[in-house]
């Protein structure tokens, strides 16, 4: 029995002046791909600019035993202004990796010419028709936010997604309690 092409795959990062930085060597894909998103949500305080994660072919001669899966490059977030949003590939998607923001930006996978965009800390989504016109939106996002006085204190996401997770308790003990309620009645 032939055995296929085995690979491993190493999550790669960049500063300014070209020095890489291997992050790991990787027998499965979606661990390189875990450890290079935990770099990037710690990489606010670095001066890494770029990423990419490599696959190696094993046992290969020439070349092209490699190819890059993914490569991210680092900006301004439009919401949050911080050096935390990281555009995955040629602009395929995006998110911000600050934790206060979590902006982000994806083709949806069901209709190719829509992009979707978000910003969870504010619990607010849009539509577009282009990369650049959800890049837009969430710039207007961020104005719509300033012009509320909403931007001199975002809860942390943690905080938000709490404050939901009260808000549904809340909500179903007071089914529980009306259920309860007519039940006594009876």
């Amino acid at each position: 029995m032939e055995e296929g092409h085995k690979q491993v795959f190493v999550p790669i990062v960049t500063t300014p002046g070209g020095k890489e930085t291997i992050l790991g060597v990787f027998s499965k894909e979606e661990d390189s791909w875990d450890v290079m998103r935990a770099f990037l949500s710690r990489a606010a305080g670095t001066d890494i600019v770029s990423g990419n994660i490599t696959a190696w072919e094993i046992d290969f001669v020439g070349e092209e035993g490699q190819f890059v899966l993914s490569s991210f490059d680092r900006n301004h977030c439009p919401v949050c202004d911080e050096r935390t949003f990281w555009v995955e590939g040629d602009e395929e998607k995006a998110r911000c990796y600050y934790p206060r923001c979590g902006a982000w930006i994806e083709q949806n996978p069901y209709d190719s010419e829509r992009w979707d965009c978000g910003w969870p800390a504010a619990n607010w989504d849009k539509r577009a028709d282009s990369y650049k016109q959800a890049f837009q939106r969430l710039i207007e996002m961020r104005a719509q936010s300033k012009s509320a006085g909403n931007q001199i204190r975002m809860p942390s996401r943690e905080a938000w997604l709490g404050e939901r997770d009260r808000e549904r308790r809340s909500i179903q003990k007071m089914k529980v309690d009306s259920v309860l309620d007519e039940m006594t009645e009876d």
